[in-house]
């Protein structure tokens, strides 16, 4: 399940909230919580304001050393980026995920200015991979999930569940929690790992792996589970549905939606197969990977909501991965190498890199943000533009894995290991 929980956008309203568990469960998850004040430091009030950019297309040479959390689990020692980063950028801050806390971090210095950490005791995983916490849209709060211990009672043993706090982007405080302490396998489930996935206008979405899935719908007034879905778990959410894959077989999978405001309904099915990974391409498009059940070929393509396919880039380009720029377009690669961009609602291909009987070559995309995409070619750093492909900056000064109005983040060219936040300067 490893390969396909991965994180997107949300938008955080008085709707419903689905929590996808590592594990079989049927009782009720517990009420939310007022949660205990975290730890907090106050930034500097003499520093100057920072300027802003968007899309930045040019960013400072020195920048400020993130904290080695930054990189957990994603960074290689060798200075590449295996998995997606455990963190997101809001503003002038780096929220960082950990399997204990949250770390709030001034990109601009790089120093921490707030620590959240969970009410229960988190279970000790000191090599976890975590995945990003998730925003919601209108950036006032920030959602992550920790695997904690809840305590037993009498006849009933300790527990290991999910705990989700929602961090006021204002204050860096938890306003509240939900727990769902009622995971199967009595506190057998440490290798269980809780993942934000996604959240639309009516529903935000939490993932586990390391066991059996579970998907439970929680109303965000109430803040308690209104329906649950068994040994499902969510890839992504695009539009209103959410897209897992199941096991047929010993072999075979599938590929599924599910209607996320309609008690999780299965509405559709497709690409009979194995090896299959999702990553979300969008809020409207999924990428999936594997090998088509049948004939052994290689499967690269990108669904839409209702399960058509809005693109196939099947053969032998097996290797695809998509970056969406958090407006229209979502950018993709393959091992051929190639890369294209595609609108990120109808899938329909805008641009391609190699140019065919052209001189321009494929970059590596490492970041695409507010129409720019950003990478590297064999002449340095770039950064094009999303819907046309022509170059708009061929000296931007870094190749951002992550990137907002303030900041790049991009890895030490000494340190591999280590994340730099270099300040927007054009």
């Amino acid at each position: 399940m490893r390969s396909i929980l991965k994180a997107s956008a949300a938008l955080l309203t008085t709707a419903t909230l689905v929590l996808v568990a590592g594990c079989d469960g049927a009782s009720e998850p517990g009420a939310d919580h007022k949660a205990k004040t975290p730890t907090s430091k106050k930034s500097s009030a003499s520093a100057p304001p920072r300027k802003s950019y968007d899309p930045p297309q040019k960013f400072a040479a020195q920048g400020a050393a993130l904290p080695a959390a930054a990189g957990h689990g994603s960074v290689t020692a060798v200075g590449t980026v295996a998995r997606p980063l455990p963190l997101v950028l809001h503003k002038t801050n780096a929220y960082i995920a950990a399997a204990d806390r949250l770390q709030v971090v001034d990109t601009g210095t790089g120093k921490t200015t707030a620590t959240v950490r969970p009410r229960h005791k988190p279970v000790e995983q000191p090599d976890a991979e975590v995945d990003a916490p998730v925003p919601t849209q209108d950036g006032q709060l920030m959602l992550v999930p920790f695997l904690v211990e809840f305590g037993g009672k009498g006849t009933t043993p300790s527990r290991v569940g999910i705990e989700l706090d929602a961090v006021s982007t204002s204050t860096n405080k938890t306003v509240w929690t939900v727990d769902l302490n009622d995971l199967p396998g009595g506190g057998g489930e440490q290798d269980a790992q809780a993942s934000v996935v996604a959240a639309t206008k009516n529903t935000a979405v939490v993932s586990t792996y390391g066991g059996n899935a579970v998907t439970y719908g929680v109303d965000l007034e109430s803040r308690k589970a209104t329906w649950h879905k068994d040994h499902v778990g969510t890839a992504a959410v695009i539009g209103d549905t959410a897209v897992s894959i199941t096991s047929k077989d010993s072999v075979r999978q599938q590929v599924i939606g599910l209607d996320i405001n309609h008690d999780g309904k299965q509405i559709w099915s497709k690409l009979d197969g194995y090896e299959l990974t999702a990553h979300p391409a969008g809020p409207g498009l999924i990428a999936i990977t594997g090998k088509d059940y049948d004939s052994g070929d290689s499967l690269a393509t990108v669904l839409k909501p209702n399960g058509s396919k809005a693109a196939d880039l099947s053969g032998d380009q097996s290797e695809l991965t998509c970056r969406y720029d958090d407006a229209s377009v979502t950018v993709c690669q393959t091992e051929e190498p190639r890369t294209l961009a595609l609108n990120a609602k109808t899938g329909k291909e805008l641009w391609s890199l190699p140019e065919k009987g052209g001189t321009r070559v494929a970059p590596t995309v490492t970041a695409a943000w507010h129409g720019m995409v950003y990478g590297t070619t064999s002449n340095g750093t770039v950064v094009l533009d999303a819907k046309t492909g022509a170059d708009r900056s061929t000296s931007p000064g870094a190749a951002p894995v992550a990137v907002n109005e303030y900041t790049g983040l991009a890895l030490d060219q000494a340190e591999h290991h280590t994340l730099i936040a270099h300040p927007a300067v054009g």
